[in-house]
């Protein structure tokens, strides 16, 4: 479970981070915690990381940039994974809904046993999350592919190849389809033939994809500036 606590007071960031710490020890459940004392902070980092991150601990009022900004930006990048809003102050409970946040934690108000149903809750969704597949079938063969280890699809005249670990693995569809089934998992249209998973980007400039593989894979001109928002960054 990656989870990172974004908090400007150093006390409230150790206190969660012990709670998080001590629950996980609990359950079983293998934990990977980093703090941010700022949403900028948090940001600058998951820039490269959030395609890994599984929950967020947000504090709301924070000098410069405010919580629930933060989590908006979040969300443009293209995070996935769940945010809890942890502050002193029920007052913006209503605003998380806008970013699809899991729950609101009121410092000193919320009890042990709801901290506790909330980072359960958290766990459910992550192994919901990876347990996602994509049933595909041709010539009789049908293949089960974990969604989150597709690299990409290429398309050749309705031949569908989707890359995933070792495997590879032909079948029909189109892209609009595909883009469909897969509609805000992850997924970012970088040419014509071409549906890559983000997770897997590691750089991408106006000719080419170039994946944390060594993959080289072509970007089209009418799908470039749109590729560079979906991924987080400026044209």
């Amino acid at each position: 479970m990656n989870i990172f606590i974004c908090d400007d007071s150093a006390e409230q960031v150790s206190l969660c981070k012990d709670k998080l710490l001590c629950l996980a020890r609990q359950h079983g459940v293998h934990a990977s915690i980093k703090t941010f004392p700022s949403g900028e902070a948090l940001l600058f980092e998951a820039e490269d990381t959030y395609a890994t991150l599984d929950l967020i601990y947000l504090d709301i009022r924070m000098p410069g940039l405010n919580g629930l900004e933060t989590a908006k930006r979040l969300r443009e990048i293209g995070y996935l994974g769940d945010i809890v809003f942890f502050t002193f102050t029920p007052d913006h409970a209503i605003d998380g809904y806008d970013v699809s946040a899991l729950h609101y934690v009121v410092k000193d108000q919320t009890s042990a046993e709801k901290f506790e149903e909330i980072f359960l809750r958290a766990c459910e969704r992550k192994a919901r999350r990876e347990s996602e597949v994509l049933v595909l079938t041709c010539a009789g063969e049908s293949r089960c592919v974990p969604v989150e280890d597709i690299r990409y699809f290429e398309i050749q005249q309705r031949i569908v190849t989707v890359y995933y670990g070792n495997e590879r693995f032909e079948f029909y569809s189109t892209m609009m389809r595909l883009e469909e089934q897969l509609f805000n998992k992850g997924f970012v249209r970088t040419h014509k033939s071409f549906l890559v998973g983000k997770r897997f980007i590691h750089s991408i400039d106006s000719t080419r994809v170039l994946l944390d593989t060594g993959e080289e894979l072509p970007v089209g001109k009418r799908y470039y500036a749109e590729s560079l928002a979906s991924i987080g960054v400026a044209s």
